[in-house]
């Protein structure tokens, strides 16, 4: 990815040029390879640029454009660029030249703040309009790109980090107390534009923002959802497998756009052996080659976990065999010995607390940049959507009225049942209450004393995810919980947090899984044909066939962790250690019964706790 910043000065004077070199400065962490700021006026926009695309070595932003007084900055990659020519009269001869940022701003000339619904790809862009007098701010369907802004008594400014924003002379750094809570003791149901800073906002998904600064008002706009209603109607189940093939494979190949080495992430799963068949076959058809990269055991005694620690590899050496993949990589060493020094880079690089570190990728990542590859294919979020297990499918009874069929369905969980006959408030009233009676964890109450959160903090609408849209409407079909399984916050949080992790070993991530036309065409599928079958992914796994070995085609489900090399003792003792530290200068008055609670058990599986601990120690001051 790239970075983008801008600040619009409330005052009478002009934006100061040394804010936005202060913002930039504190962006370029990663050595961009190539910078440049514009100023007019009180408005001034900045970029940070991330070479990958062939267009983009020789692209310069912020992009102007005198005629129409646009100015754009932009962290983009358009995955429909042909499509787009004929709307925007671009000629042949400027096809393979005009850069993302320039169609963007070709559209948004034609088509104003709509030009968000002719676009596909991954991006967060700013566009000044000086004729109108607005900033329009736009992020991708789901959210690949991240985008920060902050709207005080002084200046607009946003940026693809808040490192980006915190910089800034006058910005309210209270912390977010509500947001605290929730990473204590349920961090999966943070609201999608919440930070740990109470005035940092982050652009949702799908979502335009439009600063007005003769008004000071900001207007939100949420441009796209997956329709949870259509369906689909071919003549046979061939021809649903056929469709699901087609998308996927343009999901991939339109991602392997790239001037660098194309690698892809390979954990020897149905998703990513899928993803790395179809981009080898596609590269060697313009005679090039993907490289592998893969997490595997380092042969040290696990701690837990106890599948057999070359399973995954094995796996991986399938797909590399039956691809003929003359480079692959197995990763068998984590960057960091001191597990406190990996807790501060992931702190560095979120700037505090948020719900993804993904320390477990970075070396990956590492492994990637040292081979000059820019371009790393994930399978994420195939689990959500296109390879979905089919769990729930007996909402389709509730759906058409078959509430006898619906209640003497097999279900491995059947209280699970009753969940779509609860409203979404009653649902979080009966977690908080589980919370305080330590029915859900044992361990809830002990971590609220540690940090001193109430387990009944107020709960305000808007706060958790509790009462987003998709959430509250999750059971009124089948389709419906797949949507909300693919658009739930924690998603996008994850694709976020990988490309801003990335960026420190100037790699980009890229998701064939989210793509928008392949998971409409999967949620528009006949259900039926999503859950039949003996195995799990039966559909995906019918359509992909020829792109993977018998052994990926035959298995059932994953094996292993993330990273089994970060699971040996000797990592954990050194994790129990730090933590037994923190602890101690935190909370030494309560340091004995903490030691032998649950809670502190739980900490030998979770880094995140040592995270927690972390930021807690810097600014505990702040709560």
């Amino acid at each position: 990815m790239s970075s983008i910043f801008g600040k619009y000065d409330k005052s009478a004077n002009p934006t100061d040029l040394q804010d936005l070199q202060l913002m930039e400065h504190e962006l370029n962490y990663w050595n961009a390879d190539d910078t440049n700021t514009w100023i007019n006026g009180r408005t001034g926009l900045g970029h940070l640029m991330l070479y990958n695309t062939p267009v983009s070595l020789h692209e310069k932003q912020p992009l102007h454009d005198d005629v129409s007084g646009l100015t754009i900055t932009a962290d983009a990659r358009i995955d429909n660029r042909e499509e787009l020519y004929p709307l925007i009269g671009i000629e042949t001869t400027e096809e393979k030249s005009i850069p993302d940022s320039g169609i963007i701003l070709l559209l948004y000339k034609k088509y104003g703040a709509d030009v968000v619904k002719y676009l596909i790809g991954d991006f967060a862009f700013a566009i000044w309009d000086e004729r109108a007098h607005r900033l329009l701010c736009a992020r991708d369907h789901m959210g690949v790109k991240p985008f920060f802004y902050y709207n005080g008594r002084d200046h607009f400014a946003f940026a693809s980090e808040k490192k980006g924003l915190l910089c800034l002379k006058g910005i309210d750094k209270t912390i977010d107390k509500q947001f605290f809570y929730n990473q204590v003791l349920w961090p999966c149901i943070q609201a999608e534009d919440t930070t740990i800073y109470k005035n940092i906002r982050r652009l949702p998904p799908a979502t335009t923002l439009t600063y007005y600064p003769l008004k000071d008002e900001l207007s939100l706009n949420k441009y796209w959802t997956l329709d949870p209603y259509s369906e689909i109607t071919l003549r046979s189940k061939e021809d649903y497998y056929e469709g699901l093939l087609h998308h996927f494979e343009n999901a991939v190949k339109c991602r392997l756009n790239s001037h660098f080495r194309v690698g892809a992430e390979l954990s020897g799963g149905m998703d990513s052996s899928a993803i790395t068949g179809i981009a080898s076959h596609f590269l060697k058809s313009k005679g090039s080659n993907i490289i592998t990269f893969s997490n595997v055991g380092d042969g040290n005694e696990l701690v837990y976990d106890t599948a057999p620690t070359d399973i995954e590899r094995e796996h991986c050496e399938a797909v590399i065999k039956f691809n003929e993949i003359r480079e692959h990589v197995f990763v068998m060493k984590d960057i960091w010995d001191d597990p406190l020094e990996e807790i501060d880079m992931a702190l560095k690089i979120n700037d505090g607390l948020e719900m993804w570190n993904l320390l477990w990728l970075l070396p990956i990542k590492k492994a990637a940049m040292e081979r000059n590859v820019r371009t790393l294919l994930s399978g994420f979020p195939g689990d959500e959507m296109v390879t979905y297990r089919g769990q729930f499918y007996f909402l389709d009874h509730l759906d058409h009225k078959e509430y006898l069929k619906y209640f003497t369905a097999r279900s491995e969980r059947p209280f699970r049942k009753l969940k779509p006959f609860l409203s979404a408030r009653m649902e979080f009233l009966i977690h908080k209450i589980r919370n305080i009676l330590t029915l859900n964890h044992g361990e809830i109450k002990e971590i609220s004393d540690i940090f001193n959160v109430p387990v009944l903090s107020r709960y305000t609408k808007g706060d958790v995810v509790w009462e987003d849209i998709n959430h509250r409407e999750r059971f009124k079909s089948y389709r419906h919980l797949q949507k909300y399984r693919l658009l739930k916050p924690q998603i996008g949080l994850r694709m976020e947090a990988e490309t801003r992790f990335g960026l420190s070993y100037k790699t980009e991530p890229r998701f064939p899984m989210a793509d928008i036309r392949l998971c409409q065409y999967y949620l528009s599928m006949p259900n039926n044909i999503k859950y039949e079958g003996t195995l799990s992914r039966n559909a995906y796994r019918i359509a992909v066939k020829k792109y993977i070995p018998e052994a990926i085609f035959k298995k059932d489900d994953k094996t292993g962790s993330t990273a089994r090399f970060r699971d040996t003792k000797d990592i954990l003792r050194k994790r129990q250690e730090a933590t037994i530290s923190l602890l101690h200068d935190i909370c030494s008055n309560k340091y004995d019964n903490i030691i032998n609670s649950k809670w502190f058990e739980k900490t030998n599986k979770q880094l995140s706790i040592l995270e927690l601990l972390r930021w807690y120690e810097e600014n505990k001051r702040y709560l």
